[in-house]
């Protein structure tokens, strides 16, 4: 067996497994998480050794081999290629501090939680989620038949522990402050950043789009939702393009002026992601009476005549040589012979 430092030493496995009575706190809610996680059992003293019993055999078939591996890194092992779930889907009726924290824990790291969780936060979890589950608990009841016979009804539990964790974590996210957020807000943030840019959408604040991420991570709305409110404020900051965008609701502003944003980058030889609905001239051509509507959309032809006329258009290749053939032209035509 590996030692605390690595070095791989000689030692038997049931000493090793006798140890179990003196694991750390946070060892037992690790295999609290991994039976609750992963097994999707009710977690208790017994399936807990048993786990380790198991893991400390793992680790010597690895020492047999040559590895240096503690039960701990079997653990990380089995975790990391178990079939991924949604979350526990057995439900409790009484919740020990290990489950409690083990539950917790698993469900942090799922949503990407970065918030630090103090001990008064997981007695208060523990005491909340104890009261829910036994509230939410299966109820029994004896009914009387028509015949006198008497038959025992019971109620399925309707408390999801799942949800409950999520909730509460939830709770503790401050919008306001992006080091607290969890990964799966703010990966949605940036998603929703992008989709509101897109449809001409600039005005919203970070803690705007913060909030947004964190209805979407919690169910409360969907993405087709949001996406269909921005589309309908894109009909009106955009009127020439409100009817193509009312036919097309997951089409957004961008897509519907790409004709104008190729040609641009075209034109102008730059990378067409750096061309925002914000551009000063593709946005003159797009509504040239601003929110109005009344002024017809500029052609594309009329835009590419305007772009290659345009000041940014000097530096580029083409707009170079055809410079040199003309000063070539003009030389020959001098009598130069060039």
């Amino acid at each position: 067996m590996p030692d605390k430092n690595g070095n791989l030493v000689k030692k038997d496995a049931a000493v090793i497994k006798k140890s179990f009575a003196n694991l750390s706190k946070s060892a037992q809610v690790a295999l609290t998480e991994y039976i609750i996680g992963v097994q999707n059992r009710q977690p208790t003293d017994a399936s807990r050794k048993a786990l380790f019993n198991n893991l400390v055999d793992g680790a010597v078939a690895a020492y047999k081999q040559g590895a240096k591996e503690t039960p701990w890194d079997v653990l990380q092992k089995l975790t990391r290629t178990a079939p991924k779930m949604g979350g526990p889907s057995i439900a409790y009726t009484n919740y020990d501090r290990l489950t409690s924290d083990a539950l917790l824990s698993s469900i942090a790291k799922q949503l990407g939680f970065q918030g630090a969780l103090t001990e008064a936060d997981l007695a208060d979890f523990n005491t909340k989620i104890q009261s829910a589950a036994k509230a939410g608990a299966k109820a029994t009841q004896t009914i009387r038949k028509p015949d006198g016979t008497e038959e025992v009804v019971t109620t399925p539990a309707v408390f999801d522990a799942n949800q409950f964790a999520q909730n509460f974590l939830w709770a503790k996210v401050n919008i306001g402050d992006t080091k607290t957020l969890p990964t799966s807000v703010l990966n949605q943030v940036d998603t929703l950043r992008v989709l509101a840019k897109n449809n001409g959408i600039d005005y919203l604040s970070n803690k705007e789009l913060a909030n947004y991420a964190l209805q979407i991570a919690k169910g409360d709305i969907g993405v087709e939702d949001l996406q269909r409110q921005f589309n309908a404020k894109a009909a009106e900051l955009y009127p020439l393009f409100s009817e193509r965008l009312k036919a097309n609701p997951r089409l957004t502003v961008y897509d519907l002026a790409e004709p104008y944003i190729k040609k641009m980058a075209e034109r102008w030889e730059i990378d067409p992601s750096q061309i925002s609905l914000s551009n000063p001239d593709l946005d003159k051509f797009l509504r040239p009476d601003g929110t109005a509507g009344k002024t017809p959309m500029g052609s594309i032809a009329a835009f590419d005549q305007y772009l290659v006329n345009h000041p940014n258009a000097e530096a580029t290749t083409w707009a170079n040589e055809q410079a040199r053939q003309m000063a070539t032209a003009f030389a020959r035509m001098s009598g130069y012979g060039v």
